[in-house]
């Protein structure tokens, strides 16, 4: 059984800080983890903007806190995200992900599972490890 918790993974290398400052990424479960899927809680700091495509990974997101909003960029089409919404890009879909006035908490799963420290390369996508 895995047991962890957010305050021990505070100021360890499973806490990813974006390399533009626009979220912290607490990685609870990992590749090494051998769970076959990684689960953070990521923290969207609010008025800001993030260009995203994970080409290489499936991810779905459930919000819990905070609210904004993802716009698809192939059709310009914006869905609002709120407390209780939950989305998966399941055609690797490029997107902006907004926060507005405050914070977004997210819960984030991933696969093929994150390796650990993986930020957004300049595609918006994560490296596949």
């Amino acid at each position: 059984m895995i047991i962890r918790t957010l305050n021990e993974i505070k100021e360890t290398e499973r806490e990813v800080f974006a390399e533009n400052n626009n979220w912290v990424s607490m990685r609870l479960l990992l590749k090494k983890d051998g769970m076959g899927f990684s689960l953070s809680e990521t923290i969207i700091f609010a008025n800001t903007e993030t260009e995203i495509c994970y080409k290489n990974h499936l991810e779905a997101v459930y919000c819990i806190e905070g609210e904004g909003e993802i716009e698809t960029i192939n059709d310009s089409k914006v869905y609002p995200i709120r407390p209780g919404t939950m989305y998966a890009l399941n055609e690797h879909d490029r997107h902006y992900l907004r926060a507005f006035d405050k914070d977004m908490k997210l819960v984030c799963v991933f696969n093929p599972p994150l390796s650990g420290g993986e930020v957004h390369q300049p595609d918006g996508s994560y490296v596949l490890s």
